[in-house]
């Protein structure tokens, strides 16, 4: 029987997620954003500004599967890869911004929440790099 992990890193590979830890990285981002909503979801009528913090999840989700997706075909194709490179970037960009922009000005948004919830693709990183160095120091010993 598979566990959770393997049916969601199965799925991530299908999607395109060739790399296992790209996977890896992916994974623990979409786990992250689905608990922040399921916080907003059963919480949010006590502190409204866990639906903030999960659109800014949601929001840098989106950003860093891309961009871990695009990343990975870097690493195979050389040729034009600069062009598409910048102008994936710009375009998750611009869509960034209109998508804040909304969420700011028109949703009156938590600016503090969001930002929380847009660190949360750095808390994934920090948290595999750590296990990285703690799994590799362990091999050692």
């Amino acid at each position: 029987m598979k566990t959770i992990n393997e049916t969601v890193e199965a799925r991530l590979y299908r999607m395109g997620y060739t790399l296992r830890d790209v996977r890896i990285l992916v994974r623990n981002q979409l786990y992250l954003a689905a608990a922040s909503c399921i916080a907003a979801a059963g919480l949010g009528w006590m502190m409204p500004w866990l639906f903030d913090f999960a659109a800014g999840a949601l929001l840098i989700t989106f950003n860093f599967s891309s961009l871990a997706r695009f990343a990975q075909h870097l690493v195979h194709k050389r040729e034009g890869a600069i062009s598409r490179l910048l102008l994936g970037f710009y375009g998750r960009l611009l869509l960034t911004g209109l998508a804040l922009l909304a969420l700011i000005a028109w949703g009156n948004a938590v600016v503090g929440a969001l930002l929380a919830g847009l660190s949360t693709a750095v808390v994934t990183i920090l948290i595999w790099g750590a296990a990285q160095v703690i799994g590799k120091n362990a091999k050692e010993a």
